[in-house]
């Protein structure tokens, strides 16, 4: 019998604080194998990545490398085992070249100095030997975010690895990069590397990986070849139930104009111009989904719109009167609602309470104040209204916001938006990192505004949700707004290749 490359043998880790994040873990990865390890938020397919990786050391059990107990103290460790991660959030110099990343840390010296003509030339060698092309001397910072990912690959590859753990490595990736990825991973195996790729995409599930497991509650719920199982068993053995299929759009007709943006432009405090001439408009009752790659201008496009920042040129309005460059509370005066794009750290407040956190953008109005003072009683019973409507996993409306799981604490954000029923929602991200039963949740709150005669701006790095809720589809690049479809005329593929600056064509601005 073949011994695994690795194994997980009733692994556990509790926390210091009580959470039991892995409960009696066990499963294989054999040599050569793409393997996905799939479930819901807090799951715990994150403390498996820490432990292999040596971020986290097992409160029980034992992980077994080659047949032998493995002492994962720290990444050095790993690394040292030829074990190699690629985080969500790559880990490169921007000002660096693409050599100078790759062999950072283990720079081949000539009298003292760095090697830079064998750096690239190890760079090019290890480049050509998996299929992964690059430019060694590229800038960093010149480079999109698929090449960047190639870069950290490699840079694991220079340091040995023969097991690459990947963490979400699609969710800032146009369809195009994708297939290039995926074309490299099997590329990887052919050459002797074993690939473990966390995602929540259970389509990629089925298109890269030969096994999955699939984690509920710390526990393993199942490790099966991926063959024997369709998206929808996945699925249910993430949640312990079977879905209810996502809602579907309305085709009823629209109303009439109710924003309209005109060449919104901005510009940042490093003089980059990060918005240029955007104009769109959005109807009662539609939604419109902005396609990009991250960084594209998106963030400036929602923080002008929702009153934080101020354009540098071009007005929004709403009903006809305009609401930019005047402030976050005009603009909610006037109907308009948000959710961030970063929960953590500009919609939420992690150390305040469940009920704090829900008037926080209208604690001044009744029933949460009178006459300038809170009303406890109020506040509470509107809070337990909220997690009750919404389903939210929470002892009490006492309990800290930092204390839920992603998926509660986007509800109860986009929860606290909704409760004025606004004339205008922009969401930003608004299912990332989320589960995806709540996913669906959130994704059926918005049609469902929508239906109700809201206006909604929709901006995901998730095509998948941009294609499925969107009236019409906007795409951004570099700021600016380069093609503009009706819903239904698009696919991911011809998206991306607007994303990415390969086609262009004048949007429809009625």
């Amino acid at each position: 019998m073949t011994v695994p490359l690795v194994e997980f043998r009733d692994v556990s880790k509790l926390y210091p604080n009580g959470t039991l994040a892995n409960d009696g873990v066990s499963f294989t990865l054999q040599a050569g194998e793409i393997h996905a390890i799939v479930g819901e938020n807090g799951a715990g397919k994150s403390t498996v990545m820490k432990l292999l990786y040596g971020l986290e050391r097992p409160s029980g059990g034992m992980v077994l490398l080659d047949g032998v107990p493995a002492e994962l103290r720290h990444p050095r460790d790993a690394i040292a085992a030829g074990i190699g991660l690629v985080a969500q959030h790559l880990s490169l110099v921007p000002s660096f070249t693409a050599a100078e990343n790759i062999v950072l840390g283990h720079e081949p010296l000539h009298r003292g100095l760095v090697d830079q003509s064998r750096a690239i030339a190890e760079s090019l060698a290890l480049a050509r030997r998996f299929g992964l092309e690059i430019d060694p001397q590229a800038h960093v910072a010149d480079l999109s975010l698929g090449m960047r990912q190639r870069i950290e690959i490699l840079k694991t590859l220079y340091r040995g690895a023969r097991l690459l753990l990947l963490d979400e490595p699609t969710a800032v990736l146009t369809p195009q990069e994708i297939d290039g990825l995926f074309l490299a991973i099997r590329r990887l195996v052919a050459g002797g590397i074993t690939v473990v790729i966390i995602t929540h995409k259970l389509s990629e599930v089925k298109a890269i990986s030969d096994r999955v497991t699939v984690l509920r509650a710390g526990r393993v719920t199942g490790t099966a070849p991926t063959r024997e199982l369709d998206e929808a068993a996945i699925a249910e053995m993430m949640v312990g139930r079977s879905l209810m299929p996502p809602p579907n759009r309305s085709t009823g007709p629209r109303g009439r104009t109710l924003v309209e943006a005109d060449r919104l432009s901005f510009v940042n405090g490093q003089g980059s111009v990060r918005l240029r001439d955007a104009s769109f408009h959005i109807a009662a009752g539609e939604i419109l989904g902005i396609a990009g790659v991250e960084g594209n201008g998106q963030n400036s496009l929602a923080r002008i719109l929702s009153g934080i920042a101020d354009p540098c040129a071009g007005e929004a309005r709403i009903h006809g009167h305009a609401f930019t460059g005047r402030g976050v509370r005009h603009a909610r005066r006037l109907g308009v609602a948000a959710v961030s794009e970063d929960r953590l750290h500009d919609a939420a407040a992690a150390a305040f309470s469940i009920a704090d956190n829900l008037i926080a953008t209208d604690y001044f109005k009744p029933p949460q104040s009178r006459l300038g003072f809170l009303r406890p009683g109020a506040i509470a019973t509107k809070a337990q209204e909220v997690i009750q409507r919404f389903s939210v996993r929470a002892a009490s409306s006492a309990v800290r916001m930092g204390a839920l799981s992603g998926g509660n604490m986007q509800k109860l954000i986009l929860a606290r938006e909704l409760a004025g029923e606004p004339a205008f929602l922009i969401a930003s991200q608004p299912t990332r990192g989320v589960d995806i039963g709540a996913a669906r949740f959130l994704r059926g709150e918005l049609l469902a505004l929508r239906d109700r005669g809201g206006a909604i701006l929709l901006i995901s790095a998730d095509l998948e949700e941009i294609l499925a809720l969107s009236d019409r589809i906007a795409v951004l690049f570099k700021g600016e707004i380069t093609a503009e479809f009706e819903a239904g005329t698009a696919d991911e593929r011809e998206l991306g290749l607007y994303m990415t600056g390969l086609q262009r064509r004048p949007a429809v601005v009625a």
